[in-house]
């Protein structure tokens, strides 16, 4: 006799909090790729034109809020692994690549950031109508969000157009764009969902696609579904889970 919702949803909640997920989920798909890596300049092969070409940024205001954007977390990891590339997933406003592109400018590194997100918010946002921060962020009209304007605002209020790449498109998607690319990073930011499920995929999805000596870094470690996931991610692959100030970090040896 089949399980009733009822009865499945209440497995699934015991499953979560145990740390497991029941949801089937797949790596990003390598057909086409070469096992190699990219080098190259990765927006030529994502946009046809510049992204920011005849935006008119100054009719935004200057707003580049979001949470956890100036950790120092950031200034140690670039001036350690000195990056030539950069995978931010998750942008909100742009704060977390800007403060990561203040870094690299300042030790004069060739660095490219490449931020995916779809700019349409995650489930938080939608929850409450009346939180200003989060649902009132998302600028929506005619009922669609048009946030991705205020990131490209900040952007270019910065100067860091050369340096900052928008990737408007799920996490997942954009994972299995860079893996059929070849396009690995030494440094990934997950930064997007906070739901179990989500967080785990875009941990499958993005960490073949750390370079060899390379770190995945995190943040809202205190979310039992960003925890849960990264500790189950963490014990099927034998990693061990540090951190460094307010974000959780997985190194790459190998």
């Amino acid at each position: 006799m089949p399980l009733s919702r009822h009865a499945q949803s209440w497995i699934k909640g015991i499953a979560y909090r145990c740390g497991f997920s029941l949801r089937r989920l797949r790596t990003a798909s390598r057909q086409g790729s070469s096992g190699g890596d990219f080098m190259g300049a990765v927006r030529p092969l994502l946009h046809k034109a510049d992204p920011y070409q005849g935006f008119d940024w100054q009719s935004y205001p200057e707003d580049a809020s979001g949470w956890g954007s100036d950790s120092p977390a950031f200034g140690e990891l670039v001036e350690t692994l000195r990056p030539r590339r950069i995978i931010e997933v998750g942008t909100w406003k742009g704060g977390s690549a800007l403060t990561l592109a203040s870094h690299a400018a300042r030790l004069g590194l060739d660095a490219e950031i490449l931020c995916v997100d779809t700019w349409l918010g995650a489930l938080e946002m939608w929850t409450d109508l009346e939180d200003a921060d989060r649902h009132g962020a998302l600028a929506l009209k005619h009922g669609y969000p048009t946030l991705y304007y205020q990131f490209l605002a900040n952007v270019c209020r910065a100067g860091r157009q050369g340096m900052i790449t928008p990737f408007p498109v799920p996490s997942v998607t954009a994972a299995q764009w860079f893996a059929l690319r070849d396009v690995r990073a030494d440094l990934i930011y997950i930064d997007g969902s906070h739901e179990e499920e989500d967080v785990y995929q875009d941990l499958v999805s993005y960490w073949d696609l750390v370079r060899p000596g390379g770190i995945l870094l995190g943040d809202d470690w205190g979310w039992d579904g960003v925890r849960l996931a990264v500790q189950r991610f963490a014990r099927e692959n034998g990693l061990a889970i540090s951190h460094r100030h307010d974000k959780w970090e997985l190194r790459r040896d190998v």
